[in-house]
């Protein structure tokens, strides 16, 4: 059976022991913008800092937008703890060079004071930037913050011993584990510091000259402003009416539910396979009428075997709980340790790399009309990423999804943004014209995703919802957040967002009570149904076979 430490692990990149991982550019940050998010235990703040870099003299502006972006991205990680989460993860709408300050320093080292100096460029920059901000936050009006400075690869094996959460990662991951509230970071910080402070003390304030220690500085402290909490002036709901196609001929509302994989989609221990698993489980408890129609390849989903005999009486909720480790075995198993594991396996390979879909008979009436419509839920478990070939056929499958789909569920790693969901891969093409709604279930997808796709979708956020997770995020009982997160939309109450952000929140293991990875949703400012002033009726319909 798995351990919980084995499922525990955060959705993000395969290698990270707790904590996620991220990455590409995003498409940027409109500084005006007023789409206020809907969340439960954050809101959406305006975020104010000024930094600075140093170059070689002469550095172009191109050379100064790169050092810009790789200070601002180790933000991420260091506002994990604070539990703070940037929209614009690479500056990349805060390099205009008419907002920045150059000045041509001499650096000057105390110890050898009639050595030539050499020249550096100091570039004194602001960033602005829309953040998801914890509720916990919501009295606070600035917050420190320490950057890493300068190409910190020169020092990764330092930094990785004192400052990351994760002393495995590669160097090329340290902005996201770094964690500069850490004992030994801290210390590293102020031993920098002191260094400095000793220089300049030695230089006696000596105008436009600067120390060797300074103009190498491995960390960039500031302080942050945060706006006052921008929230929405309502409850904002799905569009029911539009996802059913009132007043159309829509028969289908096709769901297209992806499941990730951790690390062997084979091994039943997996925990994103047994993710899949809890997320199929909590669709089907929910909605017991759900019945695969179709599975490609082709499989008999219920049939098994052991020691050569034909299982009976097998049910999907028998199956599934077989695959997450809490179900009943069969006596003809009993404790055999090698039969349950085969057992268990036999069922992960009926979810492996397949196509099931799953229908919902439904009857929906309103003011528009009422018809007959099918909840078609179209899921796949497997390998989206590891090899080209896993990525090419992921990739496959989402532009399939983005086209065909009226919802698109995610629930994995993010791969640092660079896995086959990574946004420079898509664009307003890959997308249909109807309303939408997407949910990227992984780490830090706030970042990574929502603004990219949101700027690509035909129609933007007037046909577009975006739901994602301003931190890492726990795999543990990820499967059973999505899947409360679908069942939401097709229980008949038509409930706001809020209502369903509410019931995705899980009560852990170690006794957190209510866990949301600032889980919340963007482009639900234009939605105008409500259920008081347009209400609709939905009855769930007879199975489509016993």
């Amino acid at each position: 059976m798995p351990s919980l430490a084995r499922v525990v692990r955060t959705a993000c990149l395969v290698g990270a022991t707790f904590l996620a991982a991220c990455g590409s550019p995003s498409a940027g940050t409109d500084e005006g913008a007023t789409d206020d998010l809907t969340g439960t235990s954050s809101a959406e703040r305006g975020l104010h800092l000024q930094s600075y870099v140093y170059l070689q003299e002469g550095a172009s502006d191109d050379e100064v937008r790169t050092a810009i972006a790789r200070q601002i991205r180790t933000a991420i990680g260091a506002l994990r703890a604070p539990k703070v989460a940037l929209n614009d993860r690479g500056a990349r709408s805060n390099l205009d060079p008419a907002r920045w300050t150059r000045r041509t320093l001499d650096v000057v080292d105390p110890a050898n004071p009639n050595a030539a100096p050499r020249k550096v460029l100091r570039v004194t920059f602001p960033y602005d930037d829309r953040a998801v901000v914890t509720n916990t936050l919501a009295r606070s009006s600035t917050l420190p913050l320490t950057m890493l400075a300068d190409d910190y690869f020169s020092h990764a094996d330092v930094l990785k011993s004192e400052c990351v959460d994760d002393k495995t990662t590669d160097t090329d991951s340290i902005w996201f584990h770094f964690q500069p509230q850490s004992a030994a970071c801290k210390a590293r910080i102020a031993k920098d510091q002191a260094a400095i402070d000793a220089e300049m003390r030695a230089l006696k304030g000596k105008e436009g000259a600067i120390g060797p220690k300074e103009a190498g500085r491995w960390f960039a402290p500031v302080v942050m402003k945060l706006d006052p909490a921008k929230t929405p002036d309502r409850d904002y709901s799905p569009e029911y009416d539009r996802l059913f196609g009132m007043g159309t001929d829509k028969s289908q509302l096709v769901v297209y539910a992806f499941l990730g994989v951790d690390a062997d989609e084979n091994d039943p221990n997996d925990s994103l396979a047994i993710e899949g698993a809890k997320f199929l489980r909590t669709m089907l408890r929910a909605q017991p009428n759900f019945r695969p129609t179709k599975t490609e390849p082709f499989a008999l989903l219920l049939d098994f075997t052991v020691d050569g005999k034909k299982l009976d009486a097998v049910t999907y909720e028998k199956m599934l709980g077989w695959i997450i480790g809490d179900g009943v075995m069969p006596p003809e198993v009993g404790k055999d340790a090698a039969k349950i594991l085969d057992l268990r396996k036999q069922a992960l390979a009926k979810l492996t790399e397949r196509w099931i879909y799953w229908d919902l008979p439904i009857h929906v009436s309103g003011k528009a009309g009422e018809k007959d419509l099918t909840v078609q839920v179209r899921s796949f478990y497997g390998y989206e990423d590891g090899s080209a070939d896993a990525r090419q056929h992921a990739q496959w499958r989402y532009l399939e999804a983005m086209w065909h789909g009226d919802v698109f569920l995610y629930n994995g790693h993010s791969h640092f943004g660079h896995g086959p969901l990574e946004p420079t891969l898509y664009g307003p093409q890959n997308f249909n014209d109807r309303y939408q709604i997407m949910m990227v279930n992984s780490c830090v997808s706030f970042n990574y995703y929502h603004q990219d796709f949101l700027d690509m979708k035909p129609g933007k956020s007037k046909n577009l919802d975006m739901v994602v997770n301003g931190l890492p995020s726990w795999v543990l009982d990820g499967g059973v957040a999505m899947g409360r997160f679908l069942t939401g939309l097709v229980d008949g109450a038509q409930r706001p967002y809020r209502a369903i952000l509410e019931s995705m929140r899980l009560d852990m293991p170690w006794g957190e009570r209510g866990y949301d990875p600032m889980r919340v949703v963007d482009g639900e400012l234009d939605n105008v149904f409500t259920q008081t002033t347009t209400p609709l009726k939905l009855t769930v319909k007879a199975p489509v076979s016993p």
